[in-house]
């Protein structure tokens, strides 16, 4: 195995310095969307059936760690048509309810986009999907300590079963735009955590932290997720490889293996004849508007930095953001002010989709968020004290139904 690795690392290096000299006029943006299932009891339900009758649709969605969760993907397209990717999320939003109905017949189920499953059954054993490599990696974290959060402790295994994301993937040609485009991203994680923070209710209950779901990603993941461990910006794609190279191969077989089991909150897949960019850090949200408002600040952003050659930030003040967003939210303490870098950061995206002769349609959504000082996970919150009635399974109900009207209707919370 240790030769197969020298291996591939070696055809990587000669590849990327066969690479260099290609030209990306514009980054592919593709998106993966995560939901999940849950009756009127609150109770997961099984997403085969969805997943089979989705099948040979335009909407066809994949098996994903968990019984009750299931992945949607759209191809990419130039990061100037992301008008195209809005399209996309409304059709597949329209037409998840018929399928769902044909699915589950007459039992009510409603699919659910927060970023953490807020089912009290989420975490009992039994629900991890069937499948090798799902079974892989609970093996190894079968051996992890458990998690905990607010007294409670968890099982490092269930702990991917009852959280849902939303990544961009950044595509091109170019390794050296790629490692540029994968360095700005790190600059924008805090920011993109306070804003689409959309995980407090977890498992029957509310818990303290702003974004819960990453606080127990990076306990049950141990070394294999967080901020990236580099100990600098990256020069080229070579100091990726090299990263990936050097780290613990838990269950992975070979380089690319052990490239997919990085569950950082940014990561480089190197593909047959591209580069890739993943964000892995984002909660999904709840409408296809709140979507696009995030895939908008990533694009604009990224494509004014990296054209003007954006100053970096410090990688260990980002960490300290990064966990302290985490933790409070638009009250994090840090050596800056965490609403002014984030305003200033939502001006600058704006300025790069001009630059892009992108009309700017959803940014919005996140200016008022700050303003209000507000994410889905905080309006969750509010909506949890002012209707819990002491049955944990009636108050979730309520509000999956109401937060699944509010994906519909595309009415994004602000």
């Amino acid at each position: 195995m240790v030769a197969l690795f020298g291996r591939q690392i070696q055809e990587l290096r000669d590849r990327v310095h066969r690479d260099g000299d290609k030209i990306d006029e514009t980054f592919r943006v593709g998106v993966e969307i995560e939901g999940c299932l849950l009756d009127k009891k609150g109770t997961p339900v099984n997403a085969e059936p969805l997943i089979k009758e989705l099948e040979g649709s335009a909407y066809e969605i994949d098996y994903e760690y968990g019984r009750c969760q299931f992945e949607f993907k759209t191809s990419p397209v130039g990061m100037d048509n992301l008008e195209y990717l809005n399209i996309v999320f409304e059709q597949f939003i329209e037409n998840l309810d018929k399928y769902i109905k044909r699915a589950y017949k007459e039992n009510e189920v409603i699919p659910v986009f927060l970023g953490a499953n807020p089912s009290p059954e989420i975490m009992k054993e039994g629900l991890i999907t069937d499948k090798p490599r799902y079974n892989k990696l609970a093996s190894w974290q079968n051996n992890l300590p458990d998690v905990e959060i607010d007294g409670n402790k968890f099982r490092a295994a269930h702990v991917a079963t009852a959280i849902q994301g939303f990544h961009l993937h950044l595509q091109g040609k170019n390794p050296q735009n790629t490692a540029n485009m994968f360095n700005h991203i790190l600059n924008i994680i805090p920011s993109a955590i306070v804003l689409g923070a959309n995980s407090r209710l977890f498992a029957g209950r509310i818990y303290s932290l702003h974004e819960p779901r990453i606080h127990l990603y990076d306990q049950s993941e141990q070394q294999n997720s967080g901020f990236p461990a580099i100990p600098r910006y990256l020069e080229g794609i070579e100091n990726y490889i090299d990263y990936i190279s050097s780290r613990e191969q838990n269950i992975a077989k070979d380089y690319f293996t052990l490239e997919k089991e990085r569950h950082d909150d940014a990561r480089i897949r190197i593909g047959l004849d591209s580069y890739r960019v993943e964000t892995r850090i984002m909660s999904v949200q709840p409408t296809s508007k709140s979507l696009m408002a995030m895939t908008e600040f990533f694009i604009g952003y990224l494509s004014r930095a990296i054209h003007e050659e954006r100053e970096l930030r410090s990688l260990s003040t980002l960490r300290e953001e990064r966990m302290a967003a985490v933790q409070y939210g638009y009250n994090a303490k840090s050596h800056f002010n965490i609403t002014d870098i984030i305003r200033s950061q939502l001006d600058f995206a704006r300025k790069g989709l001009n630059d892009l002769g992108i009309n700017v349609g959803f940014l919005n959504i996140l200016d008022k968020r700050l303003e209000n000082r507000i994410s889905p996970g905080e309006y969750i919150a509010r909506m949890w004290s002012e209707k819990f009635n002491g049955l944990v399974s009636e108050t979730i109900y309520e509000i999956i139904s109401n937060i699944w009207q509010k994906t519909k209707e595309n009415q994004p919370i602000t």
